[in-house]
């Protein structure tokens, strides 16, 4: 049996590599899943109010504001990517790489690597002179970064609302949000100049290893943050890429006549991006657009209003990025192979 199911498995998983190898397929798929689960939801809350919305009355003028929080967020992801390459006498990488990184990861190509958009800043480090542990360790740092910092955001919201400082939401919704805490100290502690060199440098299992790129990844992580004249920008440049997302996210629920306080946007989009649109294959296509409806209704707007508010926000969130990406197909394919090539040195 266990012979049987290891070859279901590598059957599976050539399937899926020979898949990766097609990536206007990997945008069909993206599509279907997409529109799937947007007929799903309109048929759950009803296809009355979901038209009402749609045909009703709106201020096209949103969708530039849709626009234009993207570009923040773009902006703000291109200076946290030269700050994580950086640090810690990393490599420099120049304006354009990093534009191009950024482009490239948001697009639903994500390197064309079943690993999301992560992939492509690997790539992008080991092309710097980064070595592949240090590259991996690197982009690690950059994946802790982005969720200490969404999280700390929700953390935030969660006590405005505990407190009815900006709306109310109960504390099934709010208390979860206290889990950041522990988590951030046991970080602090592993990270600690007193025993990281020794927990980087763990040998042995594949357990051992992955633990220690782990540390190692944090580490990355605690220096970026305790060197704000050095390395703020990267920081702060996080700060605008979650901030320039969910202002897309506003302004596509002020389209659709929405009435949501900013704490229970933050905490609503903190819910829906469990998992980032990066780390997930082809964007999270699907899985995003339930999770972030859900959690939306859930603080109180009307399903109708939330389905559609977050497809217009999907539209510039992630189907906006392939437009470059199928412009430049051919330097995706070189990319591809430059990425396999450095994948075959780790």
């Amino acid at each position: 049996m266990i012979e049987f199911l290891g070859r279901v498995g590598r059957r599976i998983r050539a399937g899926y590599l020979r898949a990766e190898e097609k990536p206007l397929l990997v945008v069909l798929v993206a599509a279907g899943a997409t529109i799937a689960v947007a007929l799903s939801l309109a048929s759950y809350a009803g296809w009355p109010p979901v038209l009402r919305v749609v045909y009703g009355r709106h201020a096209w003028g949103w969708l530039l504001v849709c626009l234009a929080g993207e570009i923040v967020a773009y902006g703000g992801y291109v200076l946290t990517v030269r700050d994580i390459a950086r640090v810690d006498e990393g490599p420099e990488l120049d304006l354009p790489t990093s534009v191009t990184t950024v482009v490239a990861g948001f697009g639903v190509f994500t390197a064309t690597r079943g690993s999301g958009g992560f992939a492509v800043d690997y790539w992008a480090l080991r092309q710097a002179g980064s070595s592949p542990k240090d590259a991996t360790r690197r982009v690690l740092g950059l994946n802790f970064l982005e969720y200490v910092v969404l999280s700390i955001g929700a953390l935030g919201a969660s006590l405005l609302l505990f407190f009815g400082l900006d709306g109310h939401a109960g504390s099934g919704a709010t208390l979860p949000s206290l889990i950041v805490v522990p988590i951030i100290a046991v970080g602090l502690w592993l990270t600690a100049p007193v025993r990281v060199g020794r927990l980087s440098r763990l040998r042995g299992n594949w357990l051992k290893r992955t633990f220690a790129d782990w540390v190692a990844g944090a580490a990355r992580l605690r220096s970026l943050v305790t060197s704000p004249r050095e390395h703020g920008l990267g920081v702060l440049g996080n700060i605008f890429y979650w901030g320039g997302d969910m202002l897309c996210l506003w302004a596509a629920i002020q389209l659709v006549d929405g009435q949501i306080t900013v704490a229970k946007l933050v905490l609503a989009y903190s819910g829906g991006y469990v998992l980032t649109r990066r780390a997930l294959p082809a964007g999270g296509a699907g899985v995003v657009e339930i999770a972030l409806t859900l959690a939306l209704a859930g603080l109180g707007m009307p399903i109708s209003r939330a389905l559609v508010a977050v497809i217009v926000y999907r539209l510039f969130n992630f189907w906006l990025p392939i437009l470059p990406a199928l412009a430049v197909m051919p330097a995706i394919r070189e990319l591809r192979v430059r990425f396999g090539a450095a994948k075959n040195e780790t």
